[in-house]
């Protein structure tokens, strides 16, 4: 582990104090040279000087499981500093005995966030991650029930567009060891999310919009303001581009006349079909070859595809078991390859792609 600390002349831990007056509480003791420091744990300094003026920069290294370990509050839209508020135990945070709850986080790699809003720290934190790992957008909705017993019922529900997935909690995710325990995960190049018009509400309620599986099942939400829909029409768009062009491929098996296929959606080649058992290719096509298609709602797709040559469109069916999978699979491709063609919306996205690249190390400096 790598952690450095600008006071090493000081000892800090947590310990329980009374005053007689009512139950114990934990309290933080910081012990300098010349002086002890007793602190509540969710004291937060908010405007004026600190009433310890030290500070530090502790540098923490990412584990696998589990992260950084910590969670923040605040930011410069509530008017306070982004301070820390959980560590979890046994993890990078808590082990390095530098970082405690009420922290405010002054510098992430160099970089002042003193001004920051939430979102824009969570971004910087977020750079440290890989494309895979890191978290797009995320926040509460409101979840239809689909129990026909319970019609016009919604419920909450934390969404998290994460990587290569959308996940879906009762609550929002804390620890690494949250995000495994998700309701539903879904990969998001093999969903689907509409935003809903008037004339497609189920309901009095606006600002709704619905995610198909791949399995077919469409989930319906609702959000509280119009920004906040194109919030997570934006954050959709950007997750599956960024997954697209991670993956660059996708292969799904398939049936053509009882012969086991395979089918290749490939980013810069287009639909490739081939034998199973001999990888013989049987097909190619360019995207831009492709001019219609339409299933059974079942499990087979028929492609419409225009031969470059004698310019006549050929039918090409094919039998999936996952077709609902598939479907949404070939639309993202599409919806990453006109993204390509928007220097707006590239120009949005590089901080995101170079991401993938960059340390797994936060140097943040924080004060008491």
């Amino acid at each position: 582990m790598d952690f450095r600390t600008a006071c090493e002349e000081t000892k800090t831990g947590i310990c329980l104090l009374q005053d007689g007056n009512q139950e114990p509480f934990k309290v933080r003791l910081h012990l300098a040279k010349d002086i002890l420091i007793i602190q509540e744990q969710d004291v937060i300094c908010v405007s004026g000087e600190p009433f310890y003026s030290g500070e530090r920069t502790v540098t923490i290294r990412r584990q696998t499981v589990g992260g950084f370990g910590l969670s923040i509050k605040g930011g410069a839209e509530h008017n306070i500093p982004v301070v820390i508020s959980k560590i979890s135990k046994e993890q990078r945070a808590e082990l390095s005995g530098l970082l405690f709850i009420g922290d405010a986080i002054l510098q992430i790699n160099g970089i002042n966030v003193r001004k920051c809003r939430h979102e824009e720290v969570i971004k910087k934190i977020n750079r440290n991650f890989p494309v895979n790992q890191q978290i797009v957008y995320m926040g509460w909705c409101e979840a239809r029930e689909q129990d026909p017993l319970q019609d016009r019922v919604y419920s909450p529900t934390f969404l998290a567009l994460r990587g290569s997935c959308l996940y879906k909690f009762p609550a929002p995710p804390v620890t690494t060891w949250d995000w495994t325990r998700a309701e539903k995960t879904f990969s998001v190049y093999e969903i689907m999310c509409k935003i809903l018009k008037d004339s497609d509400l189920l309901d009095r309620r606006k600002h709704c919009f619905t995610v198909q599986s791949e399995s077919g099942e469409d989930l319906y939400f609702s959000v509280e303001l119009e920004c906040d829909l194109a919030q997570w029409e934006r954050a959709f768009q950007t997750a599956t581009f960024l997954e697209v062009e991670r993956i660059q491929c996708k292969t799904y098996a398939c049936v053509l006349e009882s012969h086991l296929m395979g089918l290749t959606i490939d980013f810069s080649t287009g639909f490739i079909c081939f034998d199973a058992a001999t990888k013989a290719v049987l097909w190619r096509y360019k995207f831009s070859q492709l001019k219609g298609s339409s299933d059974d709602g079942k499990s087979k797709i028929k492609f419409l595809f225009q031969n470059p040559d004698t310019k006549q469109i050929e039918a090409k069916e094919l039998e999936f078991s996952n077709l609902f999978a598939v479907l949404h699979c070939i639309h993202s491709f599409f919806a990453a390859k006109v993204a390509c063609l928007d220097p707006l919306f590239l120009g949005n996205q590089a901080t995101a792609s170079a991401a993938a690249s960059s340390a797994s190390t936060s140097k943040v400096k924080y004060t008491t």
